[in-house]
């Protein structure tokens, strides 16, 4: 995924939207959609992107970490999200449901692009996205799990530091 996908799914996750979002990053909502279609004639600046990150962060809304593990996996890093409580217990199952299907969209996606043994721009873009979707889907997985496991120590009174 790049950073401006995960920024334009970050204003769409945001609650309210792009309508809710734009007065507080200092525009309209048109403008901030246009600047986020990536249409030529708005620009988006990195102040702007960082300011939508951080504000996105700060409410804790959907994807809210899309913008810098895109820009982190652009210089072939990884953002480690910390851990954070969650408001209901998440299923193991599930998210390994999860990952599962976000990998399967990985090989499609790789294999695709591959399949005339020449890997486009478009084929390039579509495998980074679906790599972004199963490292967001891992790393919820990551949450579940270590919830899960410090909810079982709790329950048997180990007491980890």
């Amino acid at each position: 995924m790049t950073p401006i996908d995960a920024l334009r799914q970050m204003a769409k996750a945001y609650p309210g939207g792009y309508e809710s979002l734009a007065p507080r990053v200092g525009k309209t909502s048109e403008t901030l959609r246009k600047e986020l279609s990536g249409d030529p004639k708005f620009k988006l600046g990195q102040e702007t992107a960082s300011l939508i990150s951080d504000i996105c962060i700060a409410e804790n809304s959907p994807h809210c970490y899309g913008y810098v593990n895109a820009v982190a996996s652009d210089g072939g890093g990884f953002i480690r999200l910390p851990v954070r409580e969650m408001t209901s217990p998440g299923c193991i199952s599930r998210s390994l449901s999860a990952v599962t299907l976000e990998m399967s969209h990985v090989v499609s996606a790789t294999l695709d692009g591959n399949a005339d043994n020449f890997f486009s721009d478009n084929d390039l873009d579509r495998a980074l996205k679906e790599i972004g979707d199963a490292r967001e889907a891992l790393q919820e997985l990551e949450k579940v799990v270590m919830s899960k496991h410090a909810a079982d120590n709790q329950a048997r009174g180990v007491i980890k530091p």
